[in-house]
């Protein structure tokens, strides 16, 4: 039994797998709680979750690594920040006005965006088929965002959920691409670290939140969806990722990034009742030629 798990923790393809499984399931149990639960509510809730279930994991490794902890506390700070707590509040922010389907397909750019984004932020060289790849992903997109109607795009009758799905996606790519340059810490102190930031993130607009509208019963359904939230798509998933992007990096594990679209729109249509349109299909293509071409880029 340890021998799998030991094969199953060395190997970047499963560890992919079974995180875009999880957080597939993400968007769609938050589309299904949004009448229940506000963006801030759902993100402050799902990273204490997480914090809470790893802390007595990794506690014993915190001491060890607190000194690496204190000289980098700064960027570990704003990637958890952005990367963990702004990041979930766009996603559920966007779940608002748009449907799970939009919402995971156009996190499907992601890996397209985790090839471009090094030389974003290291201005690290880009391959000419790289933009290729990216002004493909682009297209794939938009065309989802107008339904197909490129000719009608302005900025009225886009819809607020998919510009903040993408504003998401954004954030995670950054995310996925600094997480290389985190300190060499214990993944358990890593993950701790970047939920407390999350956390810190949300903690004032919660507050403000819980100030002026006060508390209210939840139905078990909703409090069963933020454990589940908090469990699987959080701290499982990050955990997962983490050592994934350990293993073979961040452009690489972005690759994978693809999956929790399929997966994710194979659930939403029969569990919440969405349509998948012409322009879905037509997007989707587009996106999947150029994660096909971005392979030869990553070789």
């Amino acid at each position: 039994m340890k021998g799998i798990a030991v094969r199953f923790w060395d190997s970047p393809t499963l560890l992919m797998v079974l995180a875009s499984l999880f957080w597939a399931l993400n968007p769609i149990v938050g589309r299904a709680i949004r009448d229940d639960l506000s963006p801030v509510t759902i993100g402050f809730w799902r990273w204490l979750i997480a914090a809470t279930c790893i802390l007595p994991f990794a506690w014993r490794h915190l001491g060890a690594d607190l000194p690496a902890i204190r000289r980098s506390w700064r960027f570990l700070g704003l990637l958890g920040f952005f990367g963990v707590g702004v990041f979930s509040f766009l996603v559920y922010s966007s779940l608002q006005f748009t449907t799970a389907t939009n919402n995971l397909l156009l996190q499907s750019t992601m890996p397209i965006m985790t090839l471009i984004m090094p030389a974003v932020i290291f201005r690290e060289r880009v391959a000419s088929l790289q933009f290729v790849c990216a002004g493909l992903s682009i297209l794939g997109a938009v065309w989802i965002i107008t339904e197909g109607d490129l000719f009608n795009l302005h900025l009225a009758s886009l819809n607020a959920g998919d510009l903040l799905a993408l504003a998401a996606v954004f954030l995670y790519a950054a995310y996925a691409t600094s997480l290389r340059r985190a300190p060499q810490l214990h993944h358990f102190s890593l993950l701790v670290v970047l939920f407390a930031a999350g956390i810190v993130s949300l903690s004032a607009p919660y507050g403000l939140q819980m100030l002026l509208n006060g508390t209210s019963d939840l139905p078990l359904t909703s409090i069963g969806a933020l454990v589940f939230i908090g469990i699987f798509p959080s701290l499982v998933s990050y955990a997962l990722f983490n050592r994934a992007v350990a293993l073979i990096g961040s452009v690489r594990a972005g690759l994978f990034m693809n999956l929790p679209a399929v997966f994710g729109v194979l659930m939403a249509v029969p569990l919440l009742g969405e349509r998948f349109a012409h322009y879905h299909l037509v997007g989707s293509l587009l996106i999947v030629v150029s994660l096909l071409l971005s392979r030869k880029v990553s070789k």
